[in-house]
C-alpha cells in the first residue's frame, strides 16, 4: 500500500482514503496501484461489503500527477498507471460510495459516474479539465456522463472544463446529497453502512440489474478512450501544456487533471 494510500475495514466498509494532503490528493502511480490493490481487495474479501472512497485534508483529489503525462521520449504506446484502477472499478461488483469534499478534478470527477451513491459538501467543486490539457476525457465519461446528466450538460461540462458547484451538480443529478463539510463525512460513512447491512445477494443481483448495460459499454469505452488519450498525451500541444506546468509555482504541480 502506498503511504498516501489508507485502507481499514469498518463495519464491512472498505475506507480508501487519498492522503496527500499537500498535494490536494493528486494521484501518483504509486497511488493507483495501491488504490487498485485495495478494490480488488474489496472484490475478493467476503468481509468487504461496500468500498467507501474519500480524500484527505479537505479535498478529494485534485486528479492526476502531471508528471504521469510528461513524455520522456517517444516511446510506443504503453499502459497508463491509472488503468488497473480503472479495471478494479469496473469489476467491484460491490457497491461503492464517495465523499467529495473540496476539489474534485478530472479523474476525481469521472470516477463518481462509477459510484452507487455520492455525499457532496456544499463547498465542493468538480471540474473536467481534459480538453484545457490537451487530453480527451476518460473513465467512459464521454458515455456515461451524457447518460447521468444529458447531453446538453455533459457538453458544457466537458469542453469548457469550468469548475461545476456542488449544488449544479446535485440539480443535474450526478450527485445525491449536498451537505455542510462537517457533515458530509459522517453522512457517506452513513450511507455505506446501510448498504453493507443489506442482505448482499439480493443487493448485488439488483445492482447488476441497474448497471449491466452500462458495465459492458463502459468497458468498451474505456478502451476507445484511453486509445485517443495516449495519443493527444504524446502530442506537442499536450506535452507544451503539460511542461508550462510543472514550470509554475511548486504549489501548483500537483495536476487537476
Amino acid at each position: 500500500m502506498s503511504s498516501d494510500i489508507r485502507a481499514h475495514l469498518d463495519e464491512r466498509v472498505l475506507v480508501v482514503t487519498l492522503d496527500r494532503p499537500a498535494k490536494r490528493n493528486a494521484i501518483t502511480a504509486e497511488m493507483y496501484a495501491a488504490m487498485a490493490r485495495a478494490i480488488e481487495r474489496a472484490r475478493l474479501e467476503d468481509e468487504v461489503n461496500v468500498v467507501l472512497l474519500r480524500g484527505e485534508g479537505g479535498n478529494f483529489t485534485s486528479g492526476n500527477d502531471i508528471g504521469l503525462f510528461v513524455s520522456s521520449d517517444g516511446a510506443a504506446h504503453a499502459e497508463s498507471p491509472a488503468v488497473p484502477f480503472l479495471r478494479a472499478v469496473l469489476s467491484l461488483g460491490k457497491p461503492m460510495v464517495a465523499c467529495v469534499r473540496g476539489h474534485a478534478v478530472g479523474i476525481g470527477a469521472t470516477v463518481l459516474l462509477h459510484c452507487d451513491y455520492v455525499v457532496a459538501s456544499d463547498d465542493a467543486r468538480l471540474r473536467f479539465p481534459f480538453v484545457d490539457l490537451g487530453l480527451c476525457p476518460e473513465f467512459a465519461s464521454t458515455l456515461l456522463l451524457q447518460r447521468v446528466v444529458g447531453r446538453t450538460k455533459a457538453a458544457e461540462w466537458l469542453l469548457l472544463g469550468s469548475q461545476v458547484p456542488a449544488a449544479e451538480a446535485f440539480l443535474a443529478g450526478l450527485v445525491n446529497r449536498v451537505m455542510p463539510p462537517e457533515l458530509a463525512e459522517e453522512e457517506a460513512l452513513s450511507i455505506a453502512k446501510r448498504l453493507a447491512a443489506k442482505p448482499q445477494q439480493a443487493l448485488r443481483a439488483t445492482r447488476a440489474l441497474i448497471r449491466d448495460a452500462d458495465d459492458e459499454s463502459a468497458s468498451a469505452r474505456v478502451r476507445r478512450e484511453s486509445a485517443v488519450f495516449d495519443g493527444l498525451r504524446r502530442s506537442d500541444e499536450a506535452q507544451d501544456i503539460f511542461k508550462r506546468f510543472l514550470g509554475r509555482q511548486p504549489e501548483a504541480i500537483a495536476a487537476r487533471a
